[in-house]
């Protein structure tokens, strides 16, 4: 839905706590209380229209599933994402794309800067699965700067990333005293 005004919000927040409140007291009467807390993990109600209707208006409401979890840390000193992670693409993989074809997905999402040095891309078993491994590591002047690495997920079956951990900073080659 579009750009709502403050009394459009308010209408929307009412329809969806009404509709919040008709499948509770539908799951009460069905001896199921407890399924409302699980609904509202699972369930969105998303607004689609309101139009007016007299002296009421109508709201449509769309209700969707919640289809996977989605987790991203970020930098505290930056802002930058260093790792998301999207579980939907991590269930039942396999091996449908060949190494290579694996490899160039992980790259396009990874976005290896030029110093870094590809240290594994192989399928490796996972939770009994093979899921493709793409890993970077960070070398300046022939040194490995210590936990800098980038680190991507693939599952081969969808062909799509499910991982990507990023951890990777600037190196300040001249000498300071501490």
């Amino acid at each position: 839905m579009a750009e709502t005004t403050p009394e459009e919000q308010r209408t929307l927040e009412r329809a969806e706590s009404f509709l919040w409140r008709v499948l509770e007291r539908d799951l009460e009467r069905q001896g199921t209380p407890e399924a409302v807390l699980h609904l509202k993990h699972e369930l969105q109600a998303r607004a689609e229209k309101i139009e007016p209707q007299g002296p009421y208006k109508r709201v449509t409401l769309g209700l969707f599933q919640r289809i996977s979890e989605y987790t991203a840390q970020y930098s505290p000193l930056t802002g930058e994402r260093r790792s998301w992670l999207f579980t939907a693409f991590s269930e039942r993989c396999g091996k449908g794309l060949s190494k290579e074809q694996a490899l160039e997905v992980a790259r396009k999402a990874a976005n290896p800067p030029e110093d870094a040095v590809l240290e594994t891309a192989d399928y490796e078993v996972q939770a009994g699965e093979p899921v493709f491994v793409a890993r970077w590591a960070h070398f300046v002047g022939g040194l490995r700067v210590e936990r800098d690495f980038i680190q991507v997920l693939v599952n081969g079956e969808l062909g799509r990333v499910f991982s990507v951990a990023r951890h990777w900073h600037p190196v300040d080659e001249e000498p300071s005293w501490r």
